[in-house]
């Protein structure tokens, strides 16, 4: 109960709560294991969980009608996942992948309603994360109309340092793994040229791709190219 009380007390939105209301909470989330490749839920399936990460990382896809798949986002310990189709009342929007042996927690749709409605902190935190993340959607669809890819790249890196990252000395290190197929999922770009841009990257003394980890050793002229 200490586990699952630890991972909400340092999960968004649900460290907005007292401990008193974590441990309140913890005994309706039931933990799960997945076997690295494993799908946690399918695009179009009900969504009747939502999910919170305690150990490993989960990937997050949406097919096209073309078979191509689309990473839209990495989901790390203590980061919650699957909440659209429960704020909404709709299908699942993607899949979710195991990208490693992954422990999740799990809490049905009934009982984050019901957190929601006792306290108001947790509401408003809520409504903040979601603003936060429309915010962002519409800078990525900017992104793909106005900016080069090397300056896609760059902001897509910011990002991930900022969702994802520790202070490493002067630099920031990405504690999500990913290979480079995966990045380039992200940013809508072909493989050969996300390496060869990371390759322009390292040779200035920006980053260093710490094999899938990437550390951002200059972040502030990273920003700089990011405009």
């Amino acid at each position: 109960m200490e586990q699952k009380t630890g991972v909400l007390r340092a999960t968004q939105p649900f460290s907005v709560l007292d401990d008193a209301s974590l441990r309140e909470l913890a005994p309706h989330v039931r933990e799960v294991r997945f076997r690295k490749g494993e799908a946690i839920y399918r695009e179009g399936e009900p969504a009747d969980v939502l999910f919170i990460v305690a150990r490993g990382q989960v990937k997050l896809t949406r097919r096209h009608a073309t078979e191509r798949t689309q990473l839209v986002a990495i989901a790390g310990p203590n980061q919650a996942f699957g909440e659209p189709g429960i704020i909404d009342h709709g299908p699942r929007a993607m899949d979710a992948v195991a990208m490693e042996a992954c422990e999740v927690l799990a809490m049905p749709t009934e009982v984050f309603w019901q957190a929601l409605e006792t306290h108001p902190p947790l509401s408003r935190r809520v409504i903040e994360l979601l603003g936060e993340r429309l915010r962002r959607s519409g800078r990525e669809f900017q992104d793909l109309v106005f900016f080069d890819a090397p300056t896609r790249l760059a902001r897509k890196l910011l990002d991930m340092a900022e969702d994802y990252g520790e202070a490493a000395g002067g630099g920031i290190t990405v504690t999500v793994r990913m290979t480079q197929g995966e990045l380039a999922q992200m940013v809508g770009m072909s493989r050969p040229n996300v390496n060869r841009l990371l390759a322009e990257f390292e040779s200035q003394g920006w980053i260093d791709w710490n094999e899938g980890r990437p550390i951002l050793l200059r972040p502030d002229l990273m920003i700089e190219a990011a405009g």
